[in-house]
């Protein structure tokens, strides 16, 4: 009998405000160090997608968002380390906040111009930033359907 493979699920939220998307700059994890991502990582063993989105902000940002403020916008592959998936939610802000970010992950936050990311930071950011659109969320949200989920991740 074969071993099934497990696939971690992580979720990372994208925190906007106006055109600015919020990111760390990722430090001392061994993992993408050095690259601008958003805040996320692994779910934990009884969590929502949803909590698990809410616990990494709090954690890593130091922001306490609302459940009704997180909108589902994407599932993304990986395939590095053995593969498995991004759960990708979105957060618009009504005015930026700064961030009280945990120095044991990152060495800096920083909101960026949406059109203006800096040039490293971790290679999904991109397609996950184009997941949130904002007129095709809000077209969505008004259709009441969800956005495309699936997006094939590099």
């Amino acid at each position: 009998m074969s071993e099934r493979h497990r696939f971690p699920v992580l979720v990372h939220t994208l925190i906007f405000s106006a055109d600015q998307l919020l990111l760390l700059r990722r430090a001392g994890t061994g993992l993408y160090d050095g690259f601008w991502a958003p805040p996320g990582g692994h779910m934990e063993a009884g969590e929502t997608p949803r909590e698990a989105a809410l616990r990494e902000t709090r954690e890593e940002l130091g922001f306490a968002l609302d459940c009704e403020q997180l909108q589902a916008v994407g599932l993304m592959h990986y395939a590095g380390g053995g593969g498995g998936f991004n759960l990708l939610f979105a957060a618009r802000l009504e005015q930026q906040r700064s961030p009280q970010f945990d120095r044991n992950i990152a060495d800096a936050a920083q909101w960026w111009p949406r059109q203006a990311l800096p040039e490293a930071r971790v290679r999904w950011l991109d397609a996950a930033v184009a997941r949130c659109d904002r007129g095709a969320l809000e077209q969505a949200a008004a259709q009441g359907a969800p956005p495309r989920w699936y997006v094939e991740g590099p």
